[in-house]
């Protein structure tokens, strides 16, 4: 190929691209031939109107020309259905025999896309077991040339058996749907509660165990956001079956958002062959698009399941040794003591109600050999485990003679059912395609054996019948663009029915909303380019879902559809390799929780219990300096000192909170129309910007008024860039993000510093000048006075200027968890019993100090963050707590702050709270480490001051005066979460309005 990033794909070609029609022209036809030859020999340099090929880059152009293209490879809706009175029998009017809002809906029958041109008559083709042995029977084990792991087959059986389900009273009927709709997780109708681990489609009980697992761990729910829902309990009757079935059918709207991102992502990557590329791009079959005469490409028309498409998803040849092994033990269990060779669709009936009847009641089902819990639910790390094995065996390749002999009796059925359907020959479904059909056999299948076994069997190429044709085809060879390499008719048509299933479906296309999804959820499962693993949607997944079991790094969670040791030969041809995890993850303990508030203040001061704040910081931040994150806490004492240890300090720290509380809130409020009342949103203009205000002057950072304005950041993204840093470097955040974080951090962490050294000028001289920094020193424009607290950072005695400016970036880190603070202060005593006092001690000047009494009170009812994690670093028994060494623990400051024997009435705010006896507030561990207690109080208070001091200041009516938060369970370490600007879940509040007048 050509070494270009824009590497060229064939996808075939048609010359119309209008709906398909009975046969092609033969200018399609030798288009066809010209453009599969060209592949073949993987030329390179062909356009996309020329040949069919498709340029696999950013340009939205030839995208959406491919999209269009494929889509329009297939009729929509398709010619005909199935059945007798759509045979022309029994000829009824078409808009009551074909309604379009009932295309592939459940119970409905297959399409047939393509017309049989040749006779195909059952009773003169060969024997469907005589076919098998002779062209499909497995000759012996072959991997998958590109890498590809069985889980890839078991995620693939999962989206065949979520829109085939053949009826076995009358198989001309499709009994699930023709969308990606999760049936196999919800059953048909889809109605009530999902139990714990439980799943409607008993048919994946009899396919290889992992298929499960992912059935599963497709239930991935988080709590939505769209209006405040009422507890269950608060609720009786239709009230509680609305919002209960509203829940359901929105969760469900949501996962299935996840499964068509999971499939788009992850599952095309490797049938493309991407993600040995390291490429992130992806197909965008949902959005809206416009035809070059404007009109629009058509989109959520609906989808019919074809009875061609049913026989081309039979991917036998690609099943793994281990796979094979355990449906041949299946099969000895449901036909004891009967040779493969003898079994026939009687035996299969049989066989199939026998092993139904033994199953026992759904919320009991188990497979792989899994136990459930007492609560219902499979462990964790069992799960996990059927993933890896997956993950570690090798699928196999699609060849001739690849299928397992344990499958006979799959595959003779199927060519039995073919044959019933009249289902077209392969090169009539070339045809179709706009691909030149096969005129011999050896242009079908290279292999001499393979192609005169087939030749003798059917004589001529034209009768080779399609279910056969495809299974046996040659591969493709691997080349760029290959990445699935089945048969080349497989290869040119499973893109086609991925579109037009997914683009055909109005819930992933008109009704794909944020609306119907709720904000959170539609930004939730939206694919994310930028995801570690090239993209990876299942990584997100599985470390979301199986938390414990999979490192943040790891090959086995981010590219579990290709075997470790392929994607080790990737990744180190791409130069990755020192980045991903190659080992099999084991199972993390999931700790201990401890509320006690004496366990939760020894332990947070004892060394022997190690944060994983240094070992972060060392992968953002190098050189010493950064206090903040160091177990050592003598040198936080020093800086601390610094920040506000003299009177100059602390008079300059009090006086900037108050007044620029105040200007802020002056600056960025505005009028209602006719009236004094003025509003401003607390939060986003104020108590947000408020703290990186400060750090900009101690960092010399100029703030942007607008984006457009001279500067170097405006507020917000200064203060994105230092939460990205924080909460990389002191939160336990979500494991899928976890890396993408890091190499955030780390570009925000470069670019700050060097704002900070550049701001320092020659704070710390180096102690060798060359004759150019000599002579810069000349050139160099007047340094600007500089902050008095970095007056006092450089008489601390550090070595150089990096370690000055890695101090205060910490610090700088550290402000943001002030406006958590600071918003959930404010909220706690807006609109509550202690507004008045704190109203009138505000505009009085506090001159007793009193407001500093329920700054504290703010800190232990409404902290920051609701607490931290621990790791033992020897075993621990004290204070009726035992861990074991390694072993993690997270200490729960909320509670211990509630504690009723250390603060009496501890839900009370109490400002004179007795602080005597060790009666210590316990405050949270990231403003403690950057700030220190004192410092802190004195911040809020000036912060509580400035704002009760203006008169009359209130909530803002309805929902623009609320906090807009919710409790986030898997993410502990927060007491509330939020949604940001793109509607992800964030640790830092957004919005809360409130109104004042305007007395000027």
């Amino acid at each position: 190929m050509a070494q270009t990033d824009k590497k060229l794909y064939y996808m075939g070609r048609r010359t119309s691209v209008g709906p398909a029609t009975n046969g092609v022209s033969n200018s399609t036809q030798q288009n066809g031939a010209a453009a599969e030859a060209t592949f073949k020999k993987s030329t390179p340099h062909l356009t996309f109107q020329q040949s069919g090929l498709v340029r696999h880059n950013d340009a939205i152009n030839d995208r959406d020309l491919f999209l269009e293209h494929v889509y329009n490879d297939l009729s929509h809706p398709p010619a005909t259905l199935l059945g007798k009175k759509y045979a022309g029998v029994l000829r009824m009017a078409l808009a009551t025999t074909f309604p379009i809002p009932d295309l592939g809906k459940a119970g409905s029958t297959y399409a047939r896309s393509v017309q049989q041109s040749h006779p195909l008559s059952p009773s003169e083709l060969p024997d469907p077991g005589l076919v098998f042995d002779t062209l499909l029977k497995r000759d012996g084990f072959q991997s998958h040339p590109r890498g590809l792991s069985s889980l890839m087959f078991s995620f693939a059986a999962l989206v065949i058996h979520s829109v085939f389900r053949t009826s076995h009273r009358d198989p001309n009927i499709n009994e699930t749907s023709s969308y990606c709709d999760l049936a196999p997780l919800y059953g048909i109708l889809g109605l009530g509660l999902l139990f714990p681990d439980v799943f409607a489609e008993d048919r994946l009980l009899l396919l290889p165990p992992a298929v499960c697992v992912l059935i599963l761990r497709t239930r991935f729910m988080k709590s939505m956001k769209r209006r405040t829902y009422q507890p269950p309990s608060k609720l009786s009757g239709q009230a509680k079956i609305d919002q209960d079935e509203e829940l359901f059918q929105t969760a469900r709207l949501v996962n299935c958002g996840w499964f068509g991102t999971v499939i788009f992502s992850d599952y095309v990557s490797c049938i493309l062959g991407l993600v040995r590329e390291g490429s992130n791009w992806s197909l965008d079959p949902f959005s809206e698009m416009r035809n070059l005469d404007h009109s629009q490409f058509e989109r959520g028309r609906g989808n019919a399941c074809s009875v061609e498409f049913n026989c081309l998803y039979r991917w036998h040849a690609t099943t793994s040794k281990e796979d094979e092994q355990w449906t041949q033990a299946m099969i000895e269990k449901i036909f004891p003591g009967k040779p493969l060779d003898t079994l026939n669709a009687s035996d299969f009936a049989v066989g199939a109600k026998n092993a139904m009847a033994m199953l026992p009641d759904i919320h009991h089902w188990t497979f792989g050999n899994l136990t459930r819990q007492e609560d219902g639910t499979f462990k964790d790390e069992d799960l996990a485990n059927l993933l890896k094995n997956s993950t570690d065996h090798p699928a196999g390749a699609f060849r001739a003679r690849g299928t397992p002999e344990c499958m006979r009796l799959h595959e003779t059925m199927g060519i039995t059912q073919n044959r019933q359907w009249g289902v077209c020959s392969l090169n009539d479904f070339r045809r179709y395609l706009g691909l030149k059909p096969f005129s011999t056999f050896l242009e079908w299948n290279e292999d001499p054996e393979i192609a005169n076994a087939a030749e003798k069997l059917y004589g001529d190429i034209e009768y080779l019948e399609l279910y056969v044709g495809l299974q046996a085809e040659q591969a493709k060879p691997v080349v760029d663009g290959a990445g699935l390499c089945p048969g080349y008719t497989i290869s040119r048509a499973i893109l086609s029915d991925a579109i037009a299933l997914t683009r055909g479906d109005r819930y992933f296309t008109h009704d794909y909303t944020p609306f119907n999804l709720t904000s959170w959820g539609f930004a939730d499962c939206q694919r994310q380019a930028d995801a570690y693993g090239f993209g990876s949607a299942l990584g997100r997944l599985f470390l979301r879902t199986l938390p414990e079991q999979f490192t943040a790094n790891s090959t086995y969670a981010f590219f579990p559809l290709m075997t470790p040791a392929s994607m080790k030969v990737y990744l180190k041809d791409l130069k990755l390799l020192d980045q991903y995890d190659m080992t099999r993850p084991t199972a993390k303990s999931k700790g201990v929780v401890t509320r006690d508030y004496t366990q939760v203040g020894n332990i947070i001061k004892d060394p022997k219990f190690i944060a994983h704040y240094e070992a972060r910081a060392k992968h953002v931040v190098t050189g010493k300096g950064f206090f903040s994150a160091p177990e050592d806490r003598s040198e936080q004492q020093r800086v601390l000192e610094a920040l506000g240890g003299t009177p100059e300090a602390s008079e300059e720290l009090t006086k900037f909170f108050y007044q620029k509380t105040q200007e802020l809130i002056q600056s960025n409020s505005f009028n209602l129309s006719g009236s004094k009342t003025r509003s401003v949103n607390l939060v986003r203009d104020v108590l947000k910007p408020l703290p990186v205000h400060w750090i900009a002057d101690l960092s010399g950072i100029k703030i942007k008024a607008t984006p457009s304005s001279h500067g170097d950041f405006t507020a917000a993204e200064l203060f994105h860039m230092l939460g990205d840093i924080y909460s990389y470097i002191f939160l336990d955040v979500e494991p899928a993000k976890l890396m993408v974080l890091k190499q955030h951090a780390q570009s925000h962490v470069k670019v700050l510093l060097q704002h900070i050294e550049n701001s320092f000028g020659g704070g710390i001289i180096n102690k060798r000048l060359s004759i150019s920094n000599i002579f810069s020193l000349f050139s160099r424009p007047k340094k600007p006075i500089e902050h008095i607290i970095v007056q006092h950072i450089h008489k601390l005695g550090y070595r150089s200027m990096r370690e000055e400016a890695n101090v205060v970036l910490a610090i700088m880190v550290g402000s943001v968890e002030l406006s958590v603070a600071c918003t959930n202060m404010i909220n706690l005593y807006l609109d509550s019993e202690y507004e008045d006092v704190i109203r009138q001690l505000a505009s009085n000047g506090d001159p007793k100090g009193g407001l500093g009494g329920y700054a504290k009170e703010a800190l232990r009812l409404e902290p920051p963050f609701k607490g931290v994690y621990r790791t033992a670093s020897t075993d621990h028994n004290a204070d009726g707590l035992n861990i074991q060494k390694d072993g993690r623990v997270f200490l729960d400051i909320f509670a211990a702050g509630r504690n009723n024997q250390v603060f009496p009435e501890p839900d009370t705010v109490n400002a004179q709270r007795d602080q005597s006896g060790g009666k210590k507030y316990i405050i949270s561990d990231g403003i403690s480490r950057c700030f220190g207690e004192d410092i802190t109080v004195k911040i809020m208070t000036e912060v509580l001051r400035g704002i009760f001091a203006i008169k009359d200041l209130q909530r803002a009516p309805g929902n623009s005066g609320l906090l807009n938060r919710f409790k986030d369970h898997e993410r502990p370490e927060l007491n509330y979460a939020y949604l940001d600007d793109k509607k992800f879940v964030s640790p830092w509040p957004n919005s809360l309005s409130v109104v004042y007048t305007d007395n000027a």
